[in-house]
This record gives structure tokens, sequence and C-alpha cells, in this order.
């Protein structure tokens, strides 16, 4: 008897910037064949903090609707691969559909979370508090894994097959094995490291340090699997103003975008990471072409555009900064100013800044709260920005009660561009333990219309991760591969695969390595036993 375990497939994570336009190209032209109607417009899920109030805006008609009370959320998070939002709510976590604008299930947390992570796959959400990282099965909406922590968590990033996860504490560095629930290794970092990112793959993690705290302001790369800190960068000596804080890293060549002050009103500074060759640059980009005399630096919220090279950085809180400069990073230069909306007041703050790229459309989407000097009130609203004509879509504005200083946060989901695309469902042994004589088969059933490529399935040992991971084959026929393990009382012809398959837990993972006309995908990672 087999269990069956349906998936939803998704686009690789960490894509180059060429691939995916390419792939959002053919697939929208397959889906419209396939579903006869264009893609579903994506959502803005916004959260009020001065009326204590959640909302979702249609971007295909921008229209807002309150869904719930806000219920102490400070952050909002949406998966694109899962489809949905997340909050952390003062009792725990909020799992929002905004197509259906409303909350369709909670988690309950017996302590405050701090902030939430969802890994790349849209399996696994990590929920940080004060003392733990818990790891939340999105799809069973069941908490996997309770890490205790020995200090408050800065920062957490998570692994493409969301295996793995990445805790940075005050000048420590964690690594969680999710499977496992526990720390497996840790390593000691600079005492003023504040942030972190992981290039494609998760070959390498990206520490950044500010040198306060008695610490050094540098950038350090370290080795994904081992944590061993290859390198540490000061950076001082390149950018005496910049002190490392953010990170933007570019999925398409592993270059990563440094911030930390040493902007003005007239430039942006930043440095530029090259990740593989473990160089580091910096940059100071004049701007010209702003017309706000009043803004005080550029040093907002930042984002990298669809094409990995275009850098959108935002006015900070500082006054008239309702303006964007958008920068050609491979040229350090600057390229226009675009302006967000405004309602009529002195005072722009630009909190937040996303984009939303469906159908080949990027829109700029900012979190604007404002001030006025001689009337009454203080707008809140999200204001839209299409990128290619650098005019104003929309200005959502949302109401206020008593809390001058409350601004407005949230996040953007975009639609899959591929909905009628494929489904993997990996389908192995009852949980039951199989006997060391019996043999075991594992079939991933690839649906679609007649898909080409094949299925490779990766072995991992379950207690040991440093184990090398082995890659099995199994070509296509009628939508199924099938691939059978020998018992293990006989000769395996693959030693490494043996040492694996014949421990007393092991970890299987089914992808699909797709033709030109059909995504990959990647399963959920399995947990198989033998005896």
């Amino acid at each position: 008897m087999k269990n069956p375990i349906t998936l939803t497939v998704r686009q690789p994570a960490r894509m180059t910037c060429f691939v995916v336009t390419l792939f959002l190209a053919l697939f929208l032209a397959l889906f419209l064949a396939f579903a006869g109607s264009a893609l579903a417009a994506p959502f803005v899920t916004v959260g009020n903090q001065s009326t204590d109030e959640v909302s979702v805006i249609d971007m295909a008609n921008f229209n807002a609707r309150v869904i719930a009370p806000l219920d102490g959320a400070t952050r909002i998070v949406a998966s694109k691969p899962a489809g949905m939002v997340f909050m952390n709510t003062r009792n725990g976590i909020a799992f929002v559909d905004p197509a259906q604008a409303k909350i369709i299930a909670r988690i309950p947390m017996p302590e405050a979370v701090t902030d939430l992570v969802v890994d790349a796959a849209g399996v696994r959400l990590y929920a940080l508090s004060a003392t733990s990282v818990r790891v939340i099965n999105i799809t069973m909406r069941t908490v996997l894994a309770t890490i205790p922590l020995s200090a408050p968590p800065l920062a957490l990033v998570a692994d493409d097959e969301g295996a793995r996860a990445y805790v940075l504490s005050p000048g420590r560095l964690d690594m969680i094995y999710a499977p496992s629930g526990a720390v497996i290794k840790s390593v000691a970092v600079d005492p003023s490291a504040s942030t972190l990112a992981l290039t494609r793959e998760g070959a390498k993690l990206i520490v950044a340090s500010s040198g306060n705290n008695g610490g050094t302001a540098g950038i350090a790369l370290v080795h994904g699997a081992s944590l061993a800190i290859e390198k540490f960068i000061p950076t001082a000596a390149l950018s005496p103003d910049v002190h490392p804080a953010r990170l933007l890293v570019s999925p398409g060549d592993d270059k990563v975008i440094v911030f930390g002050g040493g902007s003005t009103s007239k430039t942006v500074s930043y440095l530029v990471l090259d990740a593989s060759r473990a160089t580091v640059r910096a940059a100071q980009v004049a701007i010209t072409q702003s017309s706000q005399p009043v803004l005080t630096a550029f040093n907002g919220p930042a984002l990298l555009g669809p094409d990995c090279t275009t850098l959108y950085v935002g006015g900070g809180s500082t006054p008239g900064a309702n303006v964007i400069a958008e920068i050609d990073t491979t040229t350090d230069t600057s390229k226009r100013v675009l302006a967000l909306p405004s309602n009529g007041a002195e005072y722009h703050y630009l909190n937040g800044l996303d984009g939303s790229d469906t159908a080949g459309r990027f829109v700029l989407v900012g979190y604007i709260f404002e001030h006025r000097i001689h009337s009454a009130g203080e707008p809140r609203s999200v204001g839209f920005v299409d990128v290619a004509s650098g005019t104003t879509m929309a200005n959502v504005v949302f109401p206020q009660s008593g809390q001058p200083s409350a601004a407005l946060f949230g996040d953007v989901l975009d639609p899959e561009s591929q909905k009628v695309q494929v489904t993997t469902t990996l389908l192995m042994a009852e949980p039951n333990p199989a006997a060391r004589e019996s043999t075991q088969t594992f079939t991933a059933n690839v649906s679609g219309r007649k898909p080409g490529g094949h299925v490779v399935f990766l072995f991992k040992n379950g207690s040991e991760v440093n184990i090398p991971v082995v890659r099995k084959t199994a070509n296509l026929k009628d939508n199924i591969a099938t691939l059978v393990l020998p018992s293990c009382n006989t000769v395996w012809p693959d030693a490494a695969l043996e040492l694996i398959a014949c421990s007393p837990r092991f970890l299987v993972t089914a992808i699909y390595k797709g033709d030109h006309t059909h995504l990959k995908s990647r399963s959920q990672e399995i947990v198989a036993s033998r005896y």
C-alpha cells in the first residue's frame, strides 16, 4: 500500500532573471490556451496600526476590503508558492487567503512572535520569538519543531529546499535542520552582525556587520553546509559612511547590494559584493533629477527590479520622501526619479517598498505616511507606480485614528504565472518500517499534457545532514517515473546510496526536470525508513 502526497509545482526560487522572464512569456501563453482567461491580479495585504485593521487591495481594480482586525500584528509575509499570506498576531499566527479576503486558519503561539520567514518552496514557515524558533508545516498547519535559542534572534534565512535554516543572534550564527528540529552547527560572528542573506542553492551565507557594539564594519562569507567563515571583508576603508546593515541579493548572478547609511539628498551610497569572487566595491551614485528640495536622504526601503540590475531606493523617514531613485547597478548611474502619490501634506514618509511583476508589468508599491502642518489629518496610503511609464496607477488612502505615528505595512502576493502546470505526486511505502529483505519503490507522478524530461530522486541521511546527497534519475513513462531500491540483504551496485537507504531513517525528494514546455518542480521532502 502506498501513501500519496500531492504537492503544487513551483518555479525554482533562484532562477536567473532572464530565464524567469522567458518562462513568464511562454507560460502566460500556455495558461491562456488551457484556461481561456487572463491571470489573476496581484493582491496587497495591508496592516493599518492606526485603526487596528487588515485590508486587502485587489490590483485588478484597486478596491480595498477590510478583512479582519490587525490584532497586534507587526509582520505580514506573502508566499507565492504557498498562495497565501501570514501574520504574527497577538495570539499566534494567522493564515490569510487574500483572494477570499479572509483568515482561513490560526496557529496559537505560547509567546509573542517577532518575525516570520517562509522558505522559497512555500513549504515551511519559521516563527521567531525572543527565545526560540518554531518550524511550521504550512500544508498541515502544525508546529513541527521548537528550537530553543540562547539569545533573541536578529534574522533568519531558509535554503531553497527548506531543510536548513540559519539564525543570526548577537555574535552567533546557528544552522537549524528542520526535519530533526535541532541546532546542528554554530559559529561565532562579529558582535555587530545584524543581518544575513543566502546565495543561490544555499552555497554561501552573507553576514553583514555594521561596526557597532565594538565590532568591525564588514561582510563575512560563510560556507552554507559547514558554517566555515571563508572570508571577512572589512569595508570601512572602502566606504567609511556605509555601515553594512541591509542586503539585497540578485538571484541571477549572486551580486549583493549592501546598504547602511551614507546616502544624502544628492547621492545613494552602497557596496556591491561579488559573492563568487569574494570582492567588494563601493558605489556612490549622484541623484540629480529629484525635485524635492527638503529630502534629506535616500536611505529608505530598497528593492531590485525583475531584471536583477535595476535598483529602486526610496526616501526614508524624512521630509519629502515620496520619491524613489532608479539606479543602474551595472554602471552605478542614476536613470530617473519616480514620484509616489501625494495627498497634499508637507511631509512624506516612505515606510516600505514592494514590487509586483505579473504578466510582464512591473509595478512599484509604496506604503506612505504623511504629515500636514497647516491642516488636520495624517493620510496613510498605498501608492502604485507603473515603472514602464513612470505614472501613478492608483493611490489607495486608508483611514486614521488617534495614533498619529502609526504606519502602514504589508506585502504583495503575485499570482502564479502557471496555474494549469504540473503537480507532482510522490508515492512511497507505508510508514511502517520496511524489512531489510524488502525492496522499496518510489514513484513520482507528473501531471500535465504529455510532459517530457525526467525525475531526479534525492536521497539524504535523516540523522547525518553532512553526508553526501545521492541522486538517482528515472525517466518518465506515461507521466510516471519509478525507482525501485533493492533489499538491504543483497549486493548494491551503488555503495553510497546503500549507505543512506539502508540506514534507519532517510529523506527523499523528487525533482521533476522539465522540458521546454514544462517548468521544473520539486516535491516536499519525505521521511522514509528501512527497519
